[in-house]
């Protein structure tokens, strides 16, 4: 910390900091945590590298601070997918106190092995650095001054963030300097240097008195409050005291500025008495400056100037205005204008990107898959909504026509698709879902090979399979009785639709006399009821838009970077909160479009139905044709509604019940998938443990004189022998092996539900479609499983052994039984030679 010769202007001195090894501990992780990336991130992580190597001896300049800012953002960038800390990653750092310079030898340095300590220490020589480019401008030119007053802006806001966010979450704080009432003088300190030289350039500027006055006023409180934050730091062996008792002077210099300031302004308006009161209390709060300052900045012109002017203006007053002097705290207080404002840290810096973007953090994939469920959920239930109003919209329409049975088979037709598109839907989803699944445990089995020790996904997935391809084929069957049935009712719909009418018109349309045609009331209720047809096509072809925008999607990487940030940026990981409001704004006003829809179908359907009255009403009239064939052709078509609609029934029928059983299907792989993602975590997890905590290197075995030494003296115990009283030592159960994925019970059929079903339009039945059973190993309930060395009673499966049948080393480590001759005396060697 140093103070400047003549403007007075403090700077900090950086923090000193040792080396540290980052590059095998990120990559360890890095190999057990994201496998297959090592390569690419190796890049990484050797730019990190150099980017810490470069902040130890950084120069003091722009570029200097600029790479301070660039290594703090990448450390904080990645502290949410590579976590520095003791259980973690472990990496050590060391940095010395600011303001000790024997910190070696006088204790004054901190250690910590968590990337928030790094941080924290990186931000404090940012901000340190920031003052030290802001003191060494030069104040006499305009761009020193814009240059000083940002840079000290940015100091303050460097030594804020660190004083509010960063140091509150350290369990201790390492060194003095960061301690949190250090960091409050300094962030106030940087403030008030700041507004020094705002005030400067506006004297500089040459502006009003009134502004001047007002800046240099609002320095004064920030130098007050700096000394006053100051005091109450203890920092006993270093320039702390003398930096203090600079503040204070400060405090009064600028106060006595203001108060000359203001001085001119009573002489502008003639005021001789308030102008002396102003420059009586300025030569009293100048002259205490230049004692306090010692000479740490020039003041001494500025007081001869304001003894001047104090003069003239007495003299004036005595022998010509004769006013009189109030007291200063009569007089109204000098205006405010604090200008200066700590600069918050940027988050962002031009040319700067996350090295460890492509990581994603665990927490975030998480929160990532339950944004996409609830998405999902949202998305069916507005859809399914659509669709039951359209269904309902449908039914209503054929209530407004007793006899229209051609708008009734029309209408029942256009149905079919959209429930044979449903099933189609649900069955292409689950098998997506189960291809996705299986591609996830090929490429995991591949990344880590035996060590992937569970099930292979495509064994337990045939049987889920199978039974989808059973579902595709029936849809397809479905879907070609549905081409036959349509095609009966284009061949026979003119008579149907004569049929259809009423008994005046349906003899009027056989031929035997003219035709008669609607009344003037029953063609306009027909022109309004053709008009609400069209409204009803285009809202559901609106509908049909709504449906595909729900389905549209393509949020993912947004809501990913949202849960990054957030995961960043804040101590408390709310991706609940964040996944509503995102889901809110992307899907609300989609939402309102449904409800205002189910809304205009209940306007037409009380429009329509109240044409429809009329056009029943005035309905009369029909054309005719030669009888002969017409007789024929009503004949056939009346035999083939009567089967169209049986075959009609019975497809709607068919299509609704497959709908279920799909679902039901639909869900139990859905539940088999979550079971096997459950799995798959459990199992990364544990490789990942075991990457992170590897086996220490085993005991060297003991040579091979100690353990015939042993076997020699080991009595010899007696051979077990079972005993009635004994009984057979008890056996437990076997138990999944440690690290083994759990098993999970898939499989039954769905209630209600007949194992058989007859197949629509006559076709054969096809009985079992309904069953959907698990795959082979996957019980009802998972089998029990105790931690190692956790048994119940007379459930251990370790060796047992009988008393005194211990297999151990029978003497402990060093006791072994006397040799059988005394040193030196061997017998003679009598083995091969």
């Amino acid at each position: 910390m140093s103070v400047g010769a003549m403007t007075g202007m403090i700077s900090i001195e950086p923090k000193k900091g040792d080396r540290a090894n980052l590059h095998r501990p990120l990559m360890t992780f890095i190999m057990g945590a994201f496998p297959g990336q090592q390569d690419e991130m190796s890049v990484a992580v050797d730019d990190v590298c150099k980017m810490r190597e470069k902040i130890l001896a950084v120069e003091k300049s722009e570029k200097g601070a600029e790479q301070l800012l660039r290594y703090y953002l990448q450390m904080s960038a990645m502290d949410c997918k590579l976590p520095i800390n003791e259980n973690q990653i472990h990496v050590t750092f060391t940095w010395y106190d600011s303001f000790y310079k024997d910190s070696v030898f006088s204790g004054k340095r901190g250690s910590a092995a968590n990337s928030l300590f790094e941080r924290s220490c990186v931000l404090f020589n940012y901000a340190a650095l920031s003052s030290q480019i802001a003191a060494s401008q030069n104040l006499d030119t305009d761009d020193g001054l814009k240059l000083a007053a940002k840079y000290f802006q940015v100091a303050s806001g460097a030594f804020a963030q660190l004083r509010d966010k960063l140091v509150p979450t350290m369990q201790k704080v390492p060194t003095p300097d960061l301690s949190p009432e250090v960091l409050a003088s300094l962030t106030t300190l940087m403030q008030a240097q700041a507004q020094e030289c705002i005030y400067i350039k506006a004297v500089a500027d040459k502006m009003k008195e009134k502004v001047t006055c007002r800046l240099a006023a609002s320095a004064s409180d920030f130098y007050g409050d700096a000394y006053k934050a100051m005091s109450s730091v203890n920092l006993k062996g270093t320039g702390w005291d003398k930096w203090t008792a600079v503040c204070l002077a400060k405090q009064n210099y600028m106060s006595g500025l203001a108060a000359y300031y203001e001085s001119l302004n009573a002489k502008a308006t003639k005021a001789i008495g308030n102008e002396l009161a102003r420059l009586t209390e300025a030569n009293k709060l100048l002259g205490d400056a230049v004692k306090q300052s010692a000479g740490s900045f020039e003041c001494k012109d500025i007081l001869s100037k304001v003894n001047r002017a104090q003069a003239a203006a007495q003299k004036d007053n005595d022998f010509i205005y004769h006013e009189r002097v109030p007291n200063v705290s009569d007089l109204p207080a000098i205006g405010r204008a604090p200008v200066a404002k700590p600069t918050p840290v940027a988050t962002e810096l031009e040319g700067w990107s996350d090295v460890f973007g492509k990581l994603v953090p665990l927490n975030v994939q998480q929160a990532a898959t339950m944004y996409a469920s609830r998405k999902d959920h949202l998305i069916h239930l507005e859809v399914t909504k659509l669709r039951e109003n359209t269904n309902q919209l449908n039914r209503n329409l054929e209530m407004f026509v007793p006899r229209g049975v051609v708008m009734t088979l029309r209408q029942s037709f256009d149905d079919l698709p959209q429930l044979l598109q449903r099933n189609e839907e649900i069955i292409t989803e689950t098998l997506k879902a189960l291809n996705d699944e299986e591609a996830s445990d090929k490429h995991l089995r591949g990344t880590f090979g035996s060590k992937w020790n569970r099930t292979k996904s495509e064994d337990l997935t045939k049987s889920f399979k199978e039974q989808g391809d059973k579902y595709q084929s029936i849809l397809t069957n479905a879907r070609n009785a549905d081409k036959i049935v349509r095609e009966k009712f284009e061949t026979n719909i003119m008579a149907i639709e004569i049929l259809s009418k009423d008994e005046s018109s349906l003899i009027d349309s056989i031929p035997v006399g003219g035709a008669q045609s609607l009344s003037g009331q029953g063609q306009k209720a027909v022109a309004s009821l053709k008009s609400f047809m069209d409204q009803i096509k285009l809202l559901k072809g609106e509908r049909d838009a709504l449906e595909q925008k729900f389905k549209a999607g393509g949020d993912t990487e947004e809501i990913i970077a949202k849960f990054s940030q957030l995961n960043t940026e804040s101590n408390l990981f709310n991706d609940e909160g964040l996944s509503t409001e995102h889901l809110e704004k992307t899907y609300g006003p989609l939402q309102a479009a449904v409800a205002d829809s189910i809304r205009q179908q209940d306007e037409l359907i009380a429009k329509i139905t109240s044409a429809n009255d009329e056009f029943v009403q005035s309905k009369s009239g029909a054309t005719s044709d030669p009888r002969s064939e017409m007789m024929s052709r009503l004949a056939a078509g009346y035999d083939a509604f009567i089967e169209l609609m049986s075959n009609l029934a019975e497809g709607t029928k068919f299509y609704n019940n497959l709908t279920k059983i799909l679902t039901a299907y639909q869900s139990n792989v859905n539940d088999f998938i979550l079971a096997r993602n459950t799995e798959k975590d459990d199992l990364m997890k544990s490789l990942q443990g075991n990457l992170a905590n590897k086996a220490p290197p085993a005991r060297p075995e003991p040579p091979q004189f100690h353990q015939q030494a042993a076997q020699s003296s080991a009595p010899q115990a007696p051979a077990p022998q079972a005993t009635a009283a004994q009984g057979v030592t008890p056996q437990a159960p076997p138990l999944a092996a440690p690290g083994a994925p759990q098993q999970y019970g898939y499989g039954g059929s769905v209630a209600g539900y007949a194992p058989s079903y007859n197949m629509p339009y006559g076709m054969p039945a096809y009985g079992g479609y309904y069953t959907y059973p698990g795959p082979a190993g996957y019980g009802s309930y998972p089998p029990a499983q105790y931690p190692p060395g956790q048994y119940p009673p007379g459930q251990d499966t370790r060796p047992q052994y009988p008393p005194g049948q211990n297999t151990g080393a029978q003497y402990p480590p060093g006791q072994y039984p006397p040799s059988q001759y005394p040193p030196g005396q061997y017998p003679p060697y009598t083995g091969p030679k």
